[in-house]
């Protein structure tokens, strides 16, 4: 089990939001990618 999550965190890379500048981690494969902090999908990769 400890494997899957491993594998799980190398798949994800920093966001930032272009809305509230929030800065945060997500899997790039989950579209649309959505700012936790204000929920606005105007975000880019960093």
């Amino acid at each position: 089990m400890t494997e899957e999550i491993e594998l799980d965190e190398q798949n994800k890379v920093y966001f930032s939001c272009k809305t509230c500048g929030y800065l945060f981690e997500e899997d790039p494969e989950l579209m649309p990618i959505r700012c936790p902090q204000c929920d606005s999908e105007d975000t880019e990769r960093m």
